[in-house]
């Protein structure tokens, strides 16, 4: 299986603003020394040595996420804003054609995680098939109520791709495909959300974003420490840092320091952080990954959990 992420953040869209690029050509022009800018090579190394919020972006759209099996199926994870350029991507494949195909796993229907839906260019195109996988039952009427005419100038009929509904009950496993299997499992969050696990050939990822894990819900963990065991990949809510979440009881959201304790407990292979809260600019979120490292390196020096920060255009192969 393979993981890209097209959205990373929550709540909102957060583009870069204008005065932080500015800041960033500033620090890299401070840190530069003549030697660092003689060539080509020298100026790829020199950007290679640099901290990921100088000389990158995590991006500002919200959550979307693909999954690929083996052969290239493709399974869509929600369709926040990072949907539109995932969408525009496929067009150079059979979806351009009107010949694509693809399931598609809601975890919840919050704005951050349906607003890239109307803009997605293959759900224009006749002969094109989605099929809408969730475990919540009224799906199909969440989503055509985002397109009414008040809201949205096209109504969600108009969209000539062939649109299906399967409902699926917590725990009920669905194939996705010849590969994958998936079931989902209820998370605590305002309103409802699921988290989906995803396996191939033995091995797992596990999305669950939206989720809220605090100290109360860390007393009576251990139906989640079984659902998450194992996991090769675990993308995790981790919208807030540790002081934030303690102010926040019920936002819906939770902190590295949790996700980090229940994958180690989980004995989870790699962790991604996931869901970045959209007033968080990059160098914030660089602190919040290092923090989580640290956090980590207290309580499991010589483990191997992997900590990993989301970005868009990241991939992961398991």
């Amino acid at each position: 299986m393979k993981i890209k992420f097209w959205g990373v953040r929550g709540s909102i869209g957060s583009p870069i603003r204008p005065e932080n690029v500015k800041h960033k050509i500033e620090k890299i022009l401070t840190l530069a020394s003549p030697t660092d800018i003689q060539n080509e090579q020298s100026i790829i190394s020199f950007l290679n040595s640099l901290s990921f919020s100088s000389s990158s972006t995590y991006g500002g759209n919200t959550t979307c996420v693909e999954i690929r099996d083996k052969e290239g199926n493709l399974i869509i994870i929600d369709g926040g804003t990072g949907l539109r350029e995932l969408g525009n991507q496929i067009m150079a494949t059979d979806f351009g054609k009107g010949a694509g195909h693809a399931y598609w796993i809601l975890t919840h229907t919050h704005w951050d995680h349906i607003q890239g839906i109307p803009f997605f260019i293959p759900l224009f195109l006749p002969g094109n098939h989605f099929e809408f996988i969730s475990s919540m039952s009224d799906a199909e009427k969440r989503l055509e109520h985002q397109f009414v005419f008040t809201h949205f100038p096209v109504s969600f009929d108009h969209y000539a791709a062939k649109k299906t509904f399967q409902f699926i009950e917590e725990g009920e496993v669905v194939s996705l495909g010849p590969h994958i299997q998936a079931f989902s499992k209820a998370v605590r969050h305002p309103g409802g959300s699921f988290s989906y696990r995803f396996t191939e050939e033995g091995k797992s990822i596990i999305f669950a974003s939206d989720a809220e894990f605090n100290l109360e819900e860390m007393e009576n963990i251990d139906t989640y420490i079984d659902y998450f065991r194992d996991a090769d990949v675990l993308v995790f809510d981790t919208q807030y840092t540790f002081e934030e979440s303690l102010q926040k009881i019920d936002w819906g959201h939770s902190s590295a320091s949790i996700a980090t304790d229940i994958a180690l407990r989980a004995k989870v292979k790699k962790l991604v952080m996931f869901h970045h809260d959209p007033s968080y600019d990059d160098e914030k979120l660089d602190l919040v990954y290092l923090r989580a490292l640290k956090y980590k390196e207290m309580f499991d020096p010589h483990g191997k959990l992997e900590i990993i920060m989301a970005y868009e255009g990241l991939e992961i192969e398991v």
